[in-house]
């Protein structure tokens, strides 16, 4: 009798009290796992940024089983029974971390009391990593101003303001996140928006004033960056679409986010205002085109026929036509009509993806750029070509016509600017970067390298270095 009733009181002695979410679970998912399963990231849908997301699971059901640890998915693949190990391509967790949320799991999986103080989330820290050798920085976006004496151009971190005659830099906006992926000079003329942001971490857009080069306001709220920016024909309303899957209204004025436009379920790479302001078209990495009424923020039509994901759409200046490109090679045009949106022409564009399209001003020309290395000037009626610019050192990231139609901008991934005439498609200035003459970077004593892991049993890489190895392709050896 005594022994057993002293064998219970050691067994309840000795027994551990449940581990605490708020104190002891959450730190460690904070450290190692947000990174991957944040609201901005969540790789496998997976978000751990609260109790109620951690319990909600993933693309592959429930992550956790309350009272059952050792069956529970992340208790699986932080032992590394399934696959991957989590974290993924890092340090996995300790011994003792994983028992602290298996024993977590098997007491229940309690969340947090209620009124219980959380602990902050950790900040994260990117490095800031820079080039040891002089860069050019690639051209994100480029635009002509509505009375077509400036053309600005968005690049890492800062915009040039130049001078569309003589190509001078007459001012620099400088303090952007990352590179500046869209432009919109206000109806106006007044007012420059830049968008961008950090990937990952925020999306934001700089409001510009023009003529003073001073910072009006910065507008925030995208969970990462920013990829196309819009301009409503009144200037009251900025639309932005991001890599978060969102497309938002901003009110100018105030700065404040006006409306919330959720029915994409990927990427939002391409907004545009129809002509009279009352639609806004956005295309997204899903495959579809949608329209949305801008005064109520209602879905009004979702046009499915692209392939694959839309990065570009362009309104006619009649407003009765939208045109989108995007990685299917092809351009899309539907007739525009508030009864309905009907497909009006569907051509295989370009050799490659199309990274921009254009409408010009007069309604007579659609113009592309593509993945092929090359600009496409094309009857808007047919989608026939009528020119092709061929000789581009890069992609062409960013396209813009003048107000006028007289001409075309172009900028690319290597930091080169060109500036065409509409009339006949030739240079009216040499290429440039950054205001100066422009040099590729020679490839000259590079060479094609395979690297292996140890006894070549790992997996195998191939990239440029300066050793000697495999030719270049075309290169003829001794």
């Amino acid at each position: 009798m005594h022994a057993a009733f002293f064998a219970l009181f050691i067994t309840i002695s000795t027994a551990q009290p449940a581990p605490s979410y708020a104190r002891e679970v959450l730190p460690i998912l904070q450290q190692k796992c947000l990174a991957c399963h944040s609201r901005a990231a969540k790789m496998g849908d997976l978000v751990m940024d609260s109790y109620g997301s951690l319990m909600k699971g993933g693309a592959h059901g429930p992550a956790i089983v309350p009272g059952k640890g050792s069956e529970s998915r992340i208790v699986l693949m932080l032992e590394g029974k399934l696959q991957p190990r989590m974290p993924f391509n890092s340090t996995p967790l300790s011994d003792t971390e994983i028992e602290m949320i298996r024993r977590w799991i098997d007491a229940g999986a309690k969340g947090p009391a209620s009124g219980e103080e959380l602990p902050p989330a950790p900040n994260m820290t990117i490095p800031d990593i820079r080039p040891q050798v002089p860069v050019v920085s690639p051209v994100g976006s480029i635009k002509f101003s509505p009375d077509d004496k400036l053309l600005a151009v968005g690049r890492h971190q800062e915009v040039q303001l130049t001078d569309a005659g003589t190509r001078k830099v007459v001012a620099t906006l400088p303090g952007h996140g990352d590179l500046v992926r869209s432009l919109a000079f206000s109806p106006d003329g007044k007012w420059l928006a830049a968008a961008g942001g950090r990937p990952l971490v925020a999306g934001e857009v700089k409001l510009w004033d023009v003529q003073t080069h001073q910072l009006l306001r910065t507008l925030r709220g995208h969970t990462d960056c920013i990829y196309s920016i819009a301009f409503s024909p009144d200037g009251k309303l900025l639309a932005t679409g991001s890599y978060d899957k969102l497309a938002k209204l901003w009110d100018v004025q105030s700065g404040k986010e006006s409306k919330n436009l959720k029915d994409h379920i990927d990427a939002v790479f391409a907004v545009a205002f129809s002509l009279d302001g009352k639609w806004l078209a956005t295309g997204s990495q899903d495959r579809t085109v949608k329209i949305w009424d801008v005064s109520s923020g209602e879905r009004l039509y979702t046009l499915s026929e692209p392939e694959e994901g839309i990065v570009a759409i362009a309104f006619s200046p009649d407003g009765k036509q939208i045109a989108a490109g995007g990685y299917d090679k092809l351009i899309h045009v539907w007739n525009l009509d508030p009864k309905g949106v009907t497909l009006a022409a569907s051509l295989i564009a370009d050799e490659d993806s199309i990274l921009q399209l254009v409408w010009s001003p007069d309604g007579k020309e659609i113009v592309t750029s593509s993945a092929d290395g090359s600009i496409r000037v094309r009857d808007a009626a047919t989608l026939n070509a009528i020119s092709v610019l061929s000789d581009q050192s890069d992609w062409v990231a960013a396209l813009s016509i003048s107000a006028d139609g007289k001409r075309l901008a172009a900028g690319r991934y290597d930091g080169t600017v060109s500036v065409y005439d509409m009339a006949d498609y030739r240079q009216l200035l040499a290429r440039s970067a950054l205001g100066a003459p422009y040099q590729r970077p020679g490839l000259a004593g590079l060479r094609f390298v395979k690297s292996c892991g140890p006894e070549k049993t790992g997996p195998c890489y191939v990239g440029l270095s300066r050793a000697k190895a495999v030719p270049l392709p075309g290169e003829v050896r001794p």
